[in-house]
């Protein structure tokens, strides 16, 4: 077997690990799932690689985590890596810091893209529905996993002035979108400029 051999397998082989850890993930949503036969097998499966990066406490906020998300990115990107040498594509040092650099960007602008639309609909529903002020009421769970993370980024802007839920809201969606915009940028010109890099 010759080594594109090698890597078309191992690329199919990170893909079935992507479906089965993003499965992982899913059951993770559902209360009970995790126990059951076919949750154990995955967890026995997953959890030792998404562990790893469960220990990074930065990729969580307030009660949104985002670690599996990265997991599965990093697994993507291997399998990117094992389909470009499968089809003969030849690989520079280069090559491989711009797509670890452009990785980087997809993961950030999708964090920053998860969050603006969940601030999105948030503020939608606060215009249609109200505060929420039941004690069950989904948008005061929302609204508590939120409300560190909008008054924090808010904050910024208007220091030492007291800011209304709207007013952080609008204000932590828009600089979440100009963020994510002005990542993408860098991030696109900066993978550029790597892979002219003759290594």
């Amino acid at each position: 077997m010759n080594m594109n051999g090698i890597f078309s397998i191992l690329a199919s082989v990170v893909s079935i690990y992507i479906l089965l850890c993003f499965i992982r993930v899913l059951l993770s949503w559902f209360p009970g799932a995790e126990y059951s036969r076919f949750g154990q097998v995955l967890c026995q499966m997953c959890d030792p690689y998404l562990d790893i990066f469960r220990r990074f406490r930065f990729l969580r906020f307030s009660s949104f985590d985002f670690t599996p998300a990265i997991a599965l990115c990093v697994l993507m990107a291997a399998e990117a890596f094992f389909s470009s040498l499968a089809t003969g594509q030849s690989f520079r040092l280069s090559t491989i810091l711009a797509m670890l650099v452009m990785l980087v960007g997809n993961i950030l602008t999708s964090l920053l893209g998860f969050l603006a639309v969940i601030i999105l609909v948030r503020l939608i529903a606060y215009l249609i529905v109200g505060d929420g002020n039941s004690s069950y009421s989904i948008w005061t769970v929302v609204d508590r996993s939120l409300s560190p993370i909008i008054f924090r980024i808010a904050g910024a802007f208007f220091r030492g002035q007291s800011i209304s839920f709207v007013k952080a809201l609008v204000t932590s969606l828009i600089a979440l979108l100009l963020s994510s915009v002005l990542i993408s940028y860098v991030i696109r010109v900066l993978g550029g400029l790597i892979s002219l890099i003759p290594f």
